[in-house]
């Protein structure tokens, strides 16, 4: 597998010409660099390696390339592109609404989690705040209104497959109504259901969602 390096501090990113294009350096061209790098997480991008690295140097790198920029240049390699892509944070909110001992889940049709259990959320949209994000997102997935709590946590991770940088808001979430019979987003969510907080532990598809509600099983037991 082709091994690169993608070098970035400071919003700043070492790249090497070659052809009148831009690309990550390989092993044999990190020899004659003055600084020693820190791997810190690795990516696969069409088969090839990606290795993400801080280089230990105490300036700022002026004369490399900007971050922000480069998805703008033409004559930027594929794969600085995606590595750059893959490198911005996403971020998502989800919705804790726990009920007489039992916690709401959504199972859905679409996106990373389809035919999952999982909690209901989302994208955060631009210009929203997490707080707006997921009283929308909630309210869209379970069709009924909610009211948004407190802050649970925020949870930080690398996808094990998608390689991207996530950032995960949980917020404790309230119904605002008795509802009968929930009536999800029909073109996103198969179904919405209640269940209990052990039994919801072993149905959750995302690790870092089980995780979570596992601390809140936790808190309520206490």
């Amino acid at each position: 597998m082709e091994r690169y390096y993608y070098i970035e501090i400071d919003g700043m990113v070492y790249l090497v010409e070659e052809g009148g294009r831009l690309r990550f350096p390989r092993s044999p061209e990190l020899e004659g660099l003055d600084f020693r790098l820190e791997v810190k997480h690795r990516m696969v991008i069409e088969g090839k390696e990606v290795l993400f690295s801080k280089p230990e140097i105490d300036y700022y790198p002026k004369e490399w390339w900007p971050k922000d920029k480069i998805p703008l240049l033409d004559k930027v390699d594929p794969l600085v592109r995606a590595a750059v892509h893959l490198s911005l944070p996403r971020v998502v909110v989800e919705g804790v609404t726990v009920r007489g001992g039992k916690i709401l889940l959504v199972k859905a049709k679409r996106g990373y989690l389809k035919g999952r259990w999982n909690l209901p959320g989302g994208f955060v949209g631009y210009g929203e705040s997490p707080e707006e994000a997921v009283k929308r997102e909630v309210e869209e997935e379970i069709g009924a209104r909610c009211a948004t709590g407190r802050l649970l946590g925020v949870e930080s991770f690398i996808g094990e497959s998608s390689y991207s940088h996530w950032f995960m808001f949980f917020y404790e979430m309230h119904l605002l109504e008795q509802v009968k019979e929930f009536r999800p987003a029909a073109d996103e969510i198969a179904e919405v259901r209640w269940f209990p907080l052990q039994e919801a532990i072993e149905l959750i598809g995302s690790p870092v969602m089980r995780k979570k509600v596992r601390e809140i099983y936790k808190l309520e037991r206490e």
